[in-house]
């Protein structure tokens, strides 16, 4: 139970270095990009954000053997991954 709640926080930390890198990515891509995207663009990205947090928090009070907690919790980072790779495509694409 104690490797899966480290797995947690380490998937806490691994999320909010994801957050914290959007105002670095606003940074080298500029908000020409966030601009003219509807309601339900926001809701969206909303809405995976939240969901990617709150699978990530429920694995503190649901306690999973550890590689059920590491999948859980690796889907709550992936998602926020995806989330802020969709708000800031590459400039190729």
């Amino acid at each position: 139970m104690i490797i899966s709640n480290y797995i947690v926080y380490a998937a806490l930390a691994l999320y909010a270095a994801v957050l914290i890198s959007i105002p670095f990515r606003i940074k080298k891509s500029g908000t020409e990009g966030l601009k003219g995207r509807g309601r339900a663009f926001w809701v969206r990205q909303a809405a995976i954000l939240l969901a990617g947090v709150a699978i990530i928090v429920l694995c503190l009070f649901i306690h999973f053997e550890p590689l059920p907690t590491a999948a859980l919790c690796g889907c709550g980072v992936l998602g926020a991954v995806v989330a802020v790779q969709e708000l800031f495509p590459a400039r190729g694409s």
